[in-house]
């Protein structure tokens, strides 16, 4: 009975259950440095916030994974520690300044490396392991990789070491896609899908059209059973995104664009997410037999089959779903979200507020 209420109070607290893959132990830094030199193993720290919703997603959703406890156990003492709590001397010494910071220390306390924000799977490991191995350092391997070395940990760690070090985030996730695209051309079939090369599948890809995206759905019952789960959702996670290109923009233009998107669907079949796209498939269609007129009476008659969600994007880029050229297509554009603002989640108005403004504001 305590152990149930015990379990039951630790769910209620958001706190991540003793059951997760990853152990991380309620022991101070000190503390760790001690254990740390007693078990051989360096130490690892995640400095989080209560209000920071990465942390709170890492916790969830990435530190619970069995491939993440499988790597972070063996090698580290971890430590959960709050920057504004418990862990604020420590993350002021080290001048953590953004949310989560994860840190890699050795056994005396010194540190490592560190990186900032939401990483999972093989790229958070990778990221782990830069911190630790001085051969992975950003100088080390942007050297071998300018010496022409092109074996799979460093082609991985250079691309997160230039997106890492990086102020221009989406310039250097582009640059960093572009290095792992020209390490996949370089390889046969067979070699894309051995378990070292698994990165190429979930590491700065830019889009469903790429050759990635289409390697994965033409061979994803080839890849290793330990792989399949996590090429499902990242087939998934594209075909979402581009379900959502059709559906907030009029692309169907010509006997070309229909084609791709006939295609488009056809693939979205043989993955079995025709009904999980199905109401954004009627609204893309829709789109590109209407005008605008036609199409925002459409949106109104039609807006409350939509799940929040799609609900959300339709109304996040008014400008670019309905490209409402005079200003009566705006008046009516606009007419039709603000009808729908006092329903909506926090998330949402707030989107569609901004939204809004760039229809409605002249631009000079």
């Amino acid at each position: 009975m305590k152990k149930t209420i015990i379990s039951a109070l630790i769910a209620m607290a958001g706190i991540m259950p003793a059951a997760a893959q990853t152990e991380f132990r309620h022991i101070t830094f000190d503390e760790a440095k001690t254990a740390a030199k007693a078990e051989g193993k360096l130490i690892f720290v995640d400095f989080y916030t209560q209000w920071c919703g990465p942390c709170k997603r890492m916790a969830a959703n990435v530190f619970p994974k069995k491939e993440i406890g499988d790597y972070l156990n063996p090698n580290f003492v971890c430590l959960k520690l709050d920057a504004e709590a418990e862990g604020a001397e420590l993350a002021k010494a080290v001048e953590v300044k953004a949310y989560p910071t994860l840190m890699v220390f050795d056994a005396d306390g010194n540190k490592l490396g560190s990186f900032a924000g939401m990483k999972d799977g093989q790229e958070f490991i990778t990221a782990v392991e830069i911190c630790r191995n001085p051969e992975l350092s950003p100088e080390r391997v942007t050297a071998r990789y300018e010496a022409g070395e092109r074996s799979p940990e460093v082609v991985r760690a250079y691309a997160i070491s230039i997106v890492d070090n990086s102020r221009d985030y989406m310039t250097a996730f582009h640059k960093a896609g572009k290095i792992i695209d020209d390490y996949f051309d370089s390889l046969n079939e067979e070699q894309r899908l051995k378990p070292e090369n698994h990165f190429l599948f979930d590491s700065y890809i830019t889009g469903y059209n790429t050759p990635r995206v289409q390697f994965m759905i033409a061979n994803r019952d080839r890849f290793d059973t330990s792989k399949s789960n996590d090429i499902a959702e990242q087939i998934k996670q594209q075909m979402t995104f581009e379900a959502n290109r059709y559906f907030t923009t009029n692309v169907i233009t010509d006997q070309a664009s229909r084609q791709e998107y006939d295609k488009f669907k056809q693939n979205v079949e043989k993955v079995g997410l025709t009904s999980k796209f199905a109401n954004m498939f009627r609204f893309a269609e829709a789109h590109a037999s209407m005008d605008v007129e036609a199409y925002v009476d459409f949106c109104d008659k039609n807006f409350d089959t939509l799940d929040t969600e799609e609900q959300g994007s339709l109304l996040a880029q008014l400008s670019k779903t309905f490209a409402p050229s005079t200003p009566e297509q705006i008046k009516k554009v606009s007419g039709f979200a603000r009808k729908r603002l006092p329903d909506l989640p926090i998330s949402q108005l707030l989107m569609t507020a901004y939204s809004l403004h760039d229809l409605e504001v002249p631009k000079h």
